[in-house]
């Protein structure tokens, strides 16, 4: 059902399914550690799923759900992964599921192959009005809301320079959250 991507054509598939199919982030751009997976249901390709690093800086519930401060955090940035992408180009009932089960058997697996270290959490942040039912129904666990920036605002740690950081600043003011739910693999 999931098989590792390794090779230029099944890299340009995966892009093509999340900008064809993913509903409310559909860019393929990525800073990190990642790994992706095609899934394949009846001899046909009919989504991807991806983890990649986890994120930084890490939201408070985060760091009150691992018991752990954002120094402490550091220390076990590699040991979690972010499901950064899940994407299907077809509505299969109960599919979603088993992919996450089996996404929890092979990730820890191939996370210590790749980078040599193991895997204890794959987290996921959902937004855009949806609720994470097909994560829920794998018994993810939602440990709460990101504080959320403006829809028109937005900077990242990992792309943006210090003086873009600064330039771009804003105080979270709740509009544009995002769920974070996790799962002990």
């Amino acid at each position: 059902m999931l098989f590792l991507v390794s090779t230029s054509d099944q890299k340009s598939l995966v892009k093509s399914i999340i900008i064809k199919h993913h509903s409310y982030v559909p860019t393929t751009s990525s800073v990190g550690r990642r790994i992706d997976w095609l899934i394949q249901y009846q001899d046909r390709i009919v989504g991807m799923i991806g983890i990649g690093s986890s994120v930084y800086p890490p939201p408070k519930d985060l760091l009150r759900y691992l018991n752990t401060t954002k120094l402490e955090y550091k220390s076990i940035f590699n040991s979690i992964a972010n499901n950064w992408r899940f994407c299907m180009s077809e509505r299969i009932p109960n599919l979603g599921t088993r992919i996450l089960k089996e996404l929890r058997t092979q990730a820890p697996i191939e996370w210590e192959k790749k980078y040599n270290n193991k895997l204890t959490h794959i987290m996921t942040f959902v937004g855009g009005g949806h609720n994470g039912a097909v994560y829920k129904a794998d018994n993810w666990i939602e440990i709460g809301q990101t504080s959320g920036l403006p829809a028109h605002k937005s900077s990242s740690m990992k792309w943006n320079s210090k003086e873009q950081l600064k330039e771009k600043f804003v105080k979270p003011t709740g509009e544009n959250r995002k769920i974070i739910l996790i799962k002990r693999v």
